[in-house]
């Protein structure tokens, strides 16, 4: 199959190609700013007009080039509540009044794929990983023991240290609270296992039960007093906080050691805007699906705390060149943990600024029903009955109300397309990778049979959720009667819907709006071939539209079709045949 990123049919401005001349940036400006001012259903209308070229597919964004500026640090961790403020409440004032609507991330090739790049890179939904190689995570040794603390930690509840170990490789010592043996280690464990599976860049992270005396301090070790002012850290201190920490019952330490990010850090990105010393960050960062779909696998682990203040970006040095890397790191809020405490309802279900339920709240008197707050007996149980995981609901959970604790500009502006491609990472995780995970995370029983009941229950509510919302086309391919186009529909191979249920409605057209042909289709099983005829007369384009009309709903409750698909193929006259050159959906 020959993919490539979307070119038009004539000349208009073009949206989303990279890497680009001055002039077709400027074009894709304007055509930016005009897209702003439009609903979603305008750029909707105008697909048919996007054409493809018959050229290979861009697996690689090529972002990695050498930097000749010196990037400067950010200091987005001294910033956290002005960013609460600018995303939850003043950039969300500013996106409404722009009339900005749903807009395509720009950041995908023509398979509606994230390409490879110093952000992310396709791993096991594309690649399948075994589950031994899932539950290795990201590539690393473990630290050598004894450690050594050389510095309090300065961010985060959690209780750590930075420590050094016997070769002197530097790590993140964590631990868990100590009514709460496991609550905070496993989400580190898990998240990152996960993330690197999927094919974010993450540190690796390693499960340690340490003795007392394999503890030391350097002498020279400080911490800061009050975020402030740097003091010298005493043992005292140190066992003062370690008093209050989960340990096993020979006294040892329950503990995840996070291996230091390499090269250069100039820590966390935004989440919003490019870094302007950064000639290779081309795409504004809410723009990018792998930053917008992340929200799916955050929403399937109940990750908490998913912001720019727990994110780095680091120089490093490969291949002789010298670029930054994009990095995602802690977990320690993920399942049901706060990380000192379990997670309350209100955490999962509520964002720190609320603008439309307050109102509802103002206007009632007080009378108007927060959903969470029917949450509170299950919490209770949970929470008694779990102490290792906290609150981290199964059956009931519901991602069109999960919250996590800040808006993010990037989440707010995920479409269902971006969603179907979160769901897609997230489904592929099979229950032998469940279980592999599981016993990575150290977790006590009943606590670890839980959690692995319920990662299962939440990814196949997230599956029937958004790949029953999207005509879950992948992988076509022209048939050998050069008629037909056959394609896999994820959610029927993946068990989400059922053949049964499903009536593919295809309309093809010939790349400038005429209709050639139009019928319905029922699905004949994982794979389903419909006809869109092989007659190059015309236009010697073909686009494909495929919508799915599933009895059972799509994805939300009163509909019943999906958003469509569209499969675009071209006419090779080398060959005498239509060839597939591009997928797209609709946003």
């Amino acid at each position: 199959m020959s993919l490539y990123l979307p070119v038009p049919a004539r000349p208009r401005p073009r949206v989303g190609r990279w890497p680009a001349s001055a002039g077709v940036r400027a074009r894709r400006a304007i055509a930016y700013l005009a897209l702003l001012g439009a609903s979603a259903p305008a750029v909707a209308a105008a697909e048919d007009g996007r054409w493809f070229p018959d050229r290979p597919v861009a697996w690689f964004e090529h972002d990695d080039a050498t930097i000749a500026t010196k990037p400067q640090p950010t200091d987005l961790e001294d910033l956290d509540t002005t960013l609460v403020l600018r995303d939850g409440l003043a950039g969300e004032v500013e996106r409404v009044l722009s009339l900005e609507g749903a807009s395509p991330a720009r950041d995908v090739n023509a398979a509606d794929e994230v390409p490879c790049s110093t952000w992310f890179c396709a791993r096991h939904h594309l690649h399948p990983m075994t589950p031994a190689q899932i539950a290795a995570g990201a590539p690393g040794e473990p630290p050598v023991l004894p450690l050594t603390i050389t510095k309090g930690k300065d961010e985060g509840a959690a209780t750590g240290f930075q420590v050094v170990d016997a070769r002197g490789k530097k790590f993140m010592l964590k631990l868990d609270p100590e009514q709460h043996f496991g609550m905070s280690t496993a989400g580190e464990l898990v998240g990152y296992r996960v993330f690197h599976a999927a094919g974010y860049h993450v540190p690796g992270a390693y499960h340690l039960d340490l003795p007392v005396d394999q503890l030391r301090l350097s002498p020279k070790a400080t911490f800061k007093l009050f975020k402030v002012r740097k003091v010298p850290l005493t043992m005292d201190r140190v066992q003062a906080q370690l008093a209050h920490v989960a340990r096993l019952p020979d006294g040892r330490l329950h503990a995840v050691a996070v291996p230091w990010i390499g090269g250069q850090p100039l820590g966390g990105f935004d989440l919003i805007g490019r870094r302007t010393d950064d000639p290779n960050d081309r795409i504004p960062h809410q723009h990018r699906r792998s930053l917008r779909a992340d929200w799916v696998l955050y929403a399937w682990l109940a990750v908490m705390d998913p912001s720019a203040i727990n994110t780095i970006d680091s120089i490093v040095e490969e291949g002789g060149r010298r670029f930054i890397r994009h990095y995602h790191f802690d977990f320690g809020c993920a399942f049901g943990s706060a990380t000192v405490h379990p997670q309350t309802p209100h955490q999962q279900g509520e964002y720190p600024v609320e603008i439309g339920r307050s109102l509802r709240a103002l206007v009632s008197l007080g009378l108007y029903h927060r959903p969470f707050q029917d949450q509170r007996q299950q919490w209770a149980e949970m929470v008694e009955r779990y102490p290792a995981i906290g609150y981290f609901p199964a059956e009931t959970f519901d991602p069109e109300s999960f919250r996590t604790n800040r808006k993010l500009p990037t989440h707010i502006r995920m479409t269902e397309r971006d969603a179907y491609w979160g769901a897609k990472i997230v489904t592929s995780f099979t229950d032998a990778d469940l279980d592999a995970l599981i016993a990575e995370a150290a977790l006590p029983s009943p606590d670890a049979e839980y959690a692995r009941h319920a990662l299962a229950v939440r990814r196949d509510i997230l599956g029937r959720r958004y790949l029953r919302a999207m005509a879950a086309v992948e992988e076509p391919t022209v048939a050998a009667d050069g008629a037909s186009i056959c394609f896999r529909d994820l959610a029927i191979s993946r068990g989400y819907a059922q053949p049964a249920e499903a009536t593919y409605q295809v309309a093809v057209t010939d790349g400038f709006g005429q209709r050639l042909l139009a019928s319905d289709v029922p699905a004949s099983g994982p794979l389903t071939c419909v006809p869109f005829g092989a007659a190059p007369a015309g236009s010697g384009y073909r686009v494909v539209s495929v919508s799915t009309r599933l009895a059972g709903g799509a994805g939300t409750a009163g509909r019943h079709t999906t958003k469509a698909s569209r499969i675009h193929l071209r006419w090779r006259e080398s060959e005498r045949r239509f060839v597939v050159v591009g997928l797209e959906r609709d946003e």
